[in-house]
This record gives structure tokens, sequence and C-alpha cells, in this order.
């Protein structure tokens, strides 16, 4: 049995279609049915099931899944690992951030870029859902994101800083005024909100369970900048963490007056997986920006 076997057997699970897999694999699919038909004798099981209709994997198939792609993880963790001790500064980091953190990415990305120029950085903008999903599935060496409201178990995070979820206005907007509003207040202003797969609408759910009221919105957005730009019209008010509108002088961030009111913006990793040397760079370089020490300075004030 060889690596290379699992690889190929792992990436047809994935697909449920030699075709499509061999694609991925730069080889034929001829090479790639030969490469299954060997591990399944080797086995002494069949791992799927064929027919000129579908592809499905059997129940040796679906026994078999984890362990392969634990070994596939295991023998990549430890050449990463072989190379880090050789102080090898390349290869490629794999970053995943929500749009509600991207504004205080960019100076950390500048300056491990001219630490580390021989690192391509990888960054993917998505949803906290689906950057977990993708981290879970080894895609992502770390997230950078608000800590999510349910708890994971199998999900590390450290804490950059906290913020309150807050009702973001216009400057010219009557709420700039205010030090605190409360919930049941926001149903008095024309409201635009975050979609529910964004983590600021998340947690608003929460702060809503419970409530003999609630909020309606005339619009819903997945684009924090839409919301912004409908916002600065002076017209609408949205909930948005504190930290998107951080040091953005038309914009103010008015603290929603509820208890367990805090969100953590942190750099989550899959637990129990091997951190690369760039990812760990990456993470102290961020940590020590003034992007986040001012974020963490200010907190919840």
């Amino acid at each position: 049995m060889e690596l290379r076997q699992l690889k190929y057997f792992v990436m047809s699970a994935e697909y449920l279609n030699f075709s499509e897999a061999a694609k991925h694999l730069f080889i034929t699919q001829s090479t790639l049915s030969q490469q299954i038909k060997q591990l399944e004798f080797e086995l002494g099981f069949p791992l799927f099931t064929r027919s000129s209709r579908r592809m499905v994997l059997t129940e040796a198939g679906e026994e078999f899944l984890p362990f392969a792609q634990k070994t596939i993880r295991d023998a990549e963790d430890g050449v990463q690992r072989l190379h880090d001790l050789q102080h090898v500064k390349a290869g490629t980091l794999r970053v995943g951030v929500t749009y509600s953190l991207s504004s205080m990415l960019t100076e950390g990305l500048m300056r491990f870029m001219k630490h580390y120029p021989d690192v391509k950085l990888n960054i993917c903008y998505e949803t906290v859902n689906r950057l977990l999903e993708l981290l879970k599935e080894r895609k992502l060496d770390f997230v950078l994101s608000y800590k999510p409201v349910n708890d994971m178990p199998e999900i590390d995070s450290i804490s950059l800083f906290e913020n309150p979820l807050s009702a973001v206005v216009a400057v010219t907007h009557p709420l700039a005024e205010r030090g605190r509003i409360s919930l049941a207040e926001m149903q008095n202003y024309p409201l635009v909100l975050p979609s529910k797969d964004l983590q600021a609408r998340m947690m608003l759910e929460r702060l809503m369970q419970g409530k003999d009221f609630s909020l309606t919105s005339q619009v819903e957005l997945n684009e924090t900048n839409i919301l912004l730009q409908l916002v600065s019209t002076g017209n609408y008010v949205t909930v948005l963490s504190a930290s998107v509108v951080f040091d953005n002088k038309r914009f103010k961030a008015v603290p929603l007056d509820e208890p367990d009111n805090t969100m953590t913006a942190s750099m989550l990793t899959l637990k129990g997986a091997y951190q690369k040397a760039s990812a760990a760079a990456f993470i102290n370089i961020l940590l020590d920006t003034d992007a986040v020490k001012r974020r963490a300075i200010i907190g919840c004030d």
C-alpha cells in the first residue's frame, strides 16, 4: 500500500467520479482506476460500488476513508515539520479571513511579506461557517474570525481583542451622540442588517433570544461594504462589530446595551493539527501590529 494510492482513494471518494478525480490529480482515468483496483486487492475489500449511472463508497470504503485521510495528513505534517526544522521559509500559507476583520489585516500582510518574501500567501475571504469547513478539511492553515457563538471542541483559538456588537450609523445620524442603545430602541429606526450567515447577525440573533419583539430590516446583505454605503447616507442603521468601522471618521459604532455583548476577534486553528513555522510567524507579526494592539487597548470602550 502506497501513500499515493491513499491520495487517489481520498480524491475519488470526494468526487465519486473517477473522471473528475483523475482530472484533479493530473493523471489519466485508467491509471486512477488501476491504482484503486490494486489498493482494493491489497485490502481484500471493494472500496467503491460502480455502475453505469453512479459510484458510491462501500461499507468498507466508508470505514477506511477517515484512516486514509489521517494517514495523508500525518505524512504532510511530518514533511512540513522537517522543512521547519531546516528553517525553510518557503511554501504556501493559507489564511481564511471573515469580512468583518478584513480591515485589520493589511498591516500584518505587508510586514509578513517583507520578512518572508519566499512564502506564498493565499488569502480566502468567506463567511465563518465556510472558513471553518475549509479549516477542518485542512484547506486552510488558520482563520481570522470572531470566536464562534457556539462552542466548537475541535477548534483552538488565540484571542486578539474584544469589542461589542454595535449599532453602526453615520456620524450625522441622531444615534451618533448616544453612548449605548438597547435592542428595544432599535425598533424605532430603519434597519439594514447583515445576512444570517455573517457572524454579527449570528450574535444579534443570540442577543434577541427571549425578547418579546423582533427587528425588521429593509435589506439583508452578506457584503459589509455595501451595508456601510447604505448607512453612510445617514438614513439607516446596521448592526456590526465595532471593529468594522474602527478609525473610520464617517461612522460611529454605538454599543448595544445588552448583557454578554462581547465579540472576541481570534485566530482559529484546528485542534491537534501541526502548525507551520510560517503560520506561527504570521500570528506573532499580527499580534504586534498597531491594528490589533490599538483595538485591544480600546476594547469595548
